[in-house]
């Protein structure tokens, strides 16, 4: 045996490697062991699908929280600045009632401290106007009136209009009176001529009007608020914002009458012909129309999108 290896040098290396090492023997039987499955077709195609369902519901769900406001917008100091029925309409309310006895010696007191609420005053006994509108009589039903300061008059008047009527009426009417009549007393004729006015006042106010009124005020600071120059009534932004007063006041009926289908209509349409004249302003005035949306709280995409209402 020995001769013949001696004799075939390479029988001993031949022999040496037909032995197998465990290093080998480790390598070939850790790969089918640690293998990964072979997946199908079908498994990956699920996968990706999965995968960019996913994906699309997180866009759509980003998309829906950056979706801006198409009817209201953000608030601004123009919207706020604008009256609402459920502000105006419940106003805090107390009864006037005649004066008795009792009380008719804290009367006067009374009405000289409340100088400065002009929207409320209390009668006289000594005053034959307040004796006609209150009577003798105690069980007489109370007059209700606001206690808070008028938010605003009707038929449009302004503050030099309302210092003319409420302040200096009176005193030139007790003049007119004194002139045409002898018996006609100043000191007793000047506070029935001030109740007169404080009457017309609280007729006036906008407290004892209507939804049209309010609106009729909005759109005039609407038109104040957004005019180029004295009487513009024409302007793009002076359209846009009384569109934008109709809108909110249509919306807010809506949000009390779901069932309205024809004022639901009307809001569409409004919304939509403000987004037209919004886009002829972005087109004739680039600049004006940035500062006109964010004057009315509203967001480029609520304009420049469409509009799904």
């Amino acid at each position: 045996m020995f001769g013949l290896r001696s004799a075939l040098p390479g029988a001993r290396s031949i022999a040496v490697s037909s032995k197998p090492t465990t290093a080998a023997s480790s390598f070939h039987t850790s790969a089918s062991a640690l293998a990964r499955p072979r997946r199908s077709r079908k498994d990956i195609v699920i996968q990706v699908r999965k995968s960019n369902l996913q994906k699309q519901e997180l866009k759509r769900l980003e998309v829906e929280n950056s979706t801006p406001d198409y009817i209201i917008g953000k608030e601004t100091e123009f919207t706020r600045s604008l009256l609402r029925p459920q502000s105006v309409f419940q106003a805090p309310l107390a009864a006037i009632k005649p004066v008795t006895d009792n009380n008719a010696a804290a009367a006067p007191a009374t009405t000289a401290s409340s100088s400065k609420s002009a929207f409320s005053f209390s009668p006289s006994s000594s005053s034959p106007l307040s004796s006609s509108i209150f009577g003798s009589s105690s069980s007489r039903t109370p007059l209700v009136v606001s206690t808070s300061e008028p938010s605003g008059y009707q038929h449009f008047l302004e503050d030099q209009e309302v210092d003319l009527l409420f302040n200096k009426v009176p005193e030139v009417q007790v003049q007119e009176l004194m002139v045409r009549s002898t018996l006609v007393n100043e000191k007793n004729q000047l506070p029935i001529e001030k109740q007169k006015a404080e009457l017309v006042r609280r007729i006036t106010a906008l407290e004892n009007g209507n939804a049209k009124q309010l609106t009729l005020e909005n759109v005039r600071r609407a038109r104040l608020a957004f005019q180029r120059m004295e009487g513009d009534t024409g302007s793009p932004e002076v359209q846009a914002a009384v569109m934008t007063v109709r809108i909110q006041n249509l919306h807010n009926h809506i949000q009390n009458n779901k069932k309205d289908k024809h004022n639901y209509r009307r809001l569409r349409m409004l919304i939509h012909q403000r987004q037209t004249v919004l886009k002829y302003l972005k087109k004739a005035y680039p600049d004006r129309y940035h500062v006109c949306l964010d004057r009315l709280g509203l967001e480029p995409r609520a304009i420049e999108d469409e509009i799904v209402v």
